[in-house]
């Protein structure tokens, strides 16, 4: 190259602009700051006085080269990040790093862990500041029974020193909660169950929201999404916008339609929904025709009540008998004659042939199990 030529493309290059990192890199890299900070300064309170007389002495060359290197390093991983010039290999690596880890790898359930490894999550980087406050939705992961997301909150000295217990604030005027998040498909709200889980120690700042987790709910597998998110102290809430697609590698919907019948309860197993990120069950449980709510738990025996109502739960398994953990649920009542049970899960290790659902009542501190409505399905 001339030398012409040279000073030509670095004048260019004195013009380009990198990227910014995304807020979460930031938030991440300043934790580790401060980490390595309070480490030095335990070392230098510790240090004896001959320690400071070899540290005050010149440093060696070969060790000004190390250093030199390692910055060197440094900077040029910093470079990488930021121009997004980073192989799968690298990407592992970075990983192990506190400021690069994914929260859904750091506090996630084993569903958004295994979504983050297999590269089934998306990245956002979206800020609102109102106030002061800036948030961030740095991560999303969409499978079709549930929308998982990392909310994050910019540094600062706060009542509550991590994210998820300024969640808990009741209204000072009417003493209940505030609502937290409004969530809007394609422009319509939508009414979701959901939830809010802690970042856990390493992401205090950060919040995973789970939403769109409604058995009844009935997604398109691309939406364009809108979030109000309201805190308290704030007036308005803020407001996100973003696509979501439905990202999953492997998913059996199963429709069992399986009736079962015992001692005045009738349980239809409706739907299966099984990926390698989550599973998720939807029952009913059925009344005569005509008959009222009320009427369909005044049939069912008291031994199967807990305060007067039948509070089921479900317990499900694979082939080999290895259970999954449950996420949640809800319940509610139908359009006609039952009352719906839904419930989110964990995903299996490896997707299953077949799945056992064994109904349960949690009663006087013990579990009760009903194995005469226990039902198998096939999945594969």
């Amino acid at each position: 190259m001339s030398q012409q030529r040279l000073e030509s493309r670095l004048a260019d290059l004195q013009e380009e602009t990198l990227p910014e990192l995304p807020e979460l890199v930031h938030l991440r890299m300043e934790e580790t700051y401060q980490i390595i900070s309070g480490k030095d300064e335990t070392r230098l309170e510790a240090a004896s006085e001959h320690q400071e007389t070899v540290r005050r002495k010149r440093m060696p060359r070969w060790l000004s080269r190390v250093m030199i290197s390692a910055a060197s390093v440094a900077g040029g991983l910093v470079l990488l990040i930021s121009l997004g010039f980073i192989s799968p290999a690298m990407a592992e690596t970075l990983k192990q790093l506190p400021f690069m880890s994914s929260v859904f790898q750091l506090a996630g359930d084993a569903g958004l862990r295994k979504a983050n490894e297999a590269g089934l999550t998306t990245n956002v980087q979206q800020t609102v500041t109102q106030d002061g406050m800036t948030l961030t939705v740095s991560e999303q992961m969409y499978d079709g029974s549930r929308l998982s997301l990392v909310l994050t909150r910019s540094k600062g000295v706060y009542e509550h020193k991590s994210f998820s217990d300024s969640w808990a604030i009741p209204d000072p005027k009417t003493g209940s909660l505030n609502r937290p998040i409004d969530f809007y498909v394609n422009g319509e709200l939508v009414n979701t169950g959901g939830g809010i889980a802690p970042g856990g120690p390493e992401a205090p700042d950060s919040v995973i929201v789970t939403a769109l987790n409604s058995g009844n709910l009935q997604l398109p597998d691309t939406f364009d999404l809108k979030m109000s998110v309201y805190l308290p102290g704030f007036a308005d809430p803020f407001i996100f916008e973003f696509p979501v697609t439905r990202q999953v590698s492997e998913s059996f919907v199963l429709t069992p339609d399986i009736l079962k019948t015992h001692d005045h309860i009738k349980l239809m197993i409706k739907r299966l929904e099984v990926s390698t990120t989550s599973t998720q069950l939807t029952a009913e449980i059925q009344g005569e025709p005509g008959a009222h709510i009320t009427a369909i738990e005044a049939n069912i025996p008291d031994k199967y009540k807990v305060n007067g109502h039948f509070s089921v739960f479900f317990e499900l398994s694979d082939e080999q008998g290895r259970e999954v953990r449950e996420l949640g649920g809800e319940g509610g009542t139908g359009e006609g004659n039952f009352l719906y049970k839904n419930f989110n899960y964990e995903p299996f290790e490896t997707i299953p042939d077949r799945i056992t659902i064994k109904p349960t009542i949690w009663k006087d501190g013990q579990k009760l199990y009903i194995p005469e409505l226990e039902v198998t399905v096939p999945v594969k």
